[in-house]
C-alpha cells in the first residue's frame, strides 16, 4: 500500500484458501520496478505516484489497492501515513516534487535517486533528502549516471532498480525501513579495525552477510522486520531472489574460468563444420558450488552413498504406545 516500487515477480495466491498457514510464494524472476513519477492521461496513480499526483484523494487511491469493498481503517491509513511522511527521507524527497509539480504543472522535471550516499557507511546517521535523491528540473539526457536512477515525469517506461542500489529495500519497504534507511550496496567495509591483509578473506561485506545481520535476533533489540507477519514472509523471499540473482550473475561473468566453451561444446561444433553461431547457443555451465544445482546434487548423492558405504545402511527403529482393545487390532 505505502510502496515506491511494484515487484516484478507473479505472486501465487492460490495457496492461501484458508486451510494453513499463510504463504508468500512467487513465480518467475523477482525485481522492482518504478513507474513514471505522474500517471498517463485516462489512469489512475500507482505506487510512488501517489505521493505525488492528486493527493487530494490519496487516502482514497490507497484503499481502493484492496478493493472497492475493502475494510481497512482509514484512520489507520492516515496515521501510518503522516509517520512515513514524518520520518522517511524518501517520501519527503517525493513530497518536494509533488509541491514543484503543483506550483510548475507544465514543467518537465525528474528524480535522482543515489544508489550511494557520499558519506562514511560505517557512521549509522540518519541519511537527509539531498543524499537519496535529487530533482532534475527540465529536460534531462545524459547517460552517464551509472546505477543512479533517473525517474522521469511522464512517458517513461517501467525502470528496474538494481539489487545493489542502496534504496532498493526502502523503496519496496517503507514500513520495514521507516527512516529511509540504506540497504545493501557495493563495498561497505567491515566496521572497526581489520588486521592485515590475508590472501582470500573478504574486506567489505558480502551481500548474504548483510542479510544475515538484518534477520538476526537480537536480545536487546525490538526488531521489526520480524513482527510484520505477511510482510516479513516477502521480505525474506525478496531476501533470497537477491541472493540467488546474485551468485548466477557472478557465475555468468566468470564462466571463462570454469571452462565453459568446451562444456558447452562450441570447439566440437566448430569441427563438425557449423559456422553457424545460434545454433550453438549460449549456455550457462553451474559449477558444483551452487547451492541446487545438478552438478552440486550429483557430488551431493555420492557423498551420501560413500557414508552408507563405510558406516553401512541407515536403518529406522519406531516403537509406539497403544490399546490393544482399539478396532484397528
Amino acid at each position: 500500500m505505502f510502496a515506491f516500487t511494484s515487484l516484478g515477480s507473479k505472486v501465487l495466491d492460490s495457496v492461501n484458501d484458508g486451510r494453513g498457514p499463510p504463504q508468500f510464494i512467487i513465480s518467475g524472476q523477482n525485481y522492482h520496478r518504478i513507474r513514471s513519477l505522474l500517471p498517463d492521461a485516462g489512469q489512475k496513480p500507482k505506487f510512488a505516484q501517489l505521493y505525488i499526483y492528486d493527493t487530494q484523494h490519496e487516502i482514497m487511491h490507497r484503499q481502493r489497492i484492496f478493493g472497492q469493498t475493502s475494510e481497512i481503517d482509514k484512520e489507520l491509513i492516515t496515521e501510518l501515513l503522516q509517520m512515513i511522511d514524518t520520518h522517511n527521507v524518501i517520501s519527503q524527497s517525493f513530497r518536494r516534487v509533488r509541491e514543484f509539480y503543483q506550483c510548475h504543472p507544465s514543467e518537465n522535471f525528474s528524480l535522482k535517486l543515489y544508489s550511494q550516499r557520499k558519506v562514511d557507511q560505517r557512521i549509522y546517521s540518519a541519511p537527509s533528502c539531498d543524499e537519496v535523491a535529487a530533482l532534475i528540473v527540465g529536460d534531462f539526457e545524459s547517460s552517464d549516471h551509472g546505477r543512479d536512477s533517473i525517474v522521469r515525469s511522464t512517458g517513461a517506461q517501467l525502470q528496474r532498480i538494481y539489487k545493489t542500489h542502496a534504496l532498493y529495500w526502502p523503496l519496496q519497504y517503507p514500513l520495514l525501513f521507516s527512516y529511509g534507511e540504506d540497504g545493501y550496496q557495493l563495498n561497505i567495509a567491515y566496521r572497526g579495525e581489520q588486521p592485515g591483509y590475508v590472501p582470500g578473506r573478504r574486506t567489505r561485506v558480502c551481500l548474504r552477510k548483510f542479510i544475515c545481520f538484518h534477520l538476526q535476533i537480537r536480545e536487546h533489540e525490538d526488531g521489526i522486520i520480524h513482527k510484520c507477519r505477511w510482510l516479513f514472509q516477502q521480505f525474506v523471499v525478496d531476501c533470497f531472489t537477491m541472493i540467488e540473482s546474485q551468485r548466477l550473475y557472478e557465475i555468468r561473468i566468470k564462466q571463462s574460468t570454469i571452462r565453459g566453451e568446451v562444456l558447452q561444446g562450441i570447439k566440437k561444433a566448430m569441427r563438425r563444420g557449423s559456422d553457424e553461431a545460434s545454433s550453438i547457443g549460449t549456455r550457462i555451465i553451474l559449477p558444483s558450488s551452487f547451492t541446487g544445482g545438478r552438478r552440486y546434487m550429483s557430488n551431493r548423492c555420492q557423498d551420501a552413498m560413500a557414508i552408507c558405504k563405510y558406516f553401512g545402511y541407515p536403518d529406522l527403529f519406531l516403537t509406539i504406545t497403544c490399546n490393544p482393545n482399539w478396532r484397528e487390532f
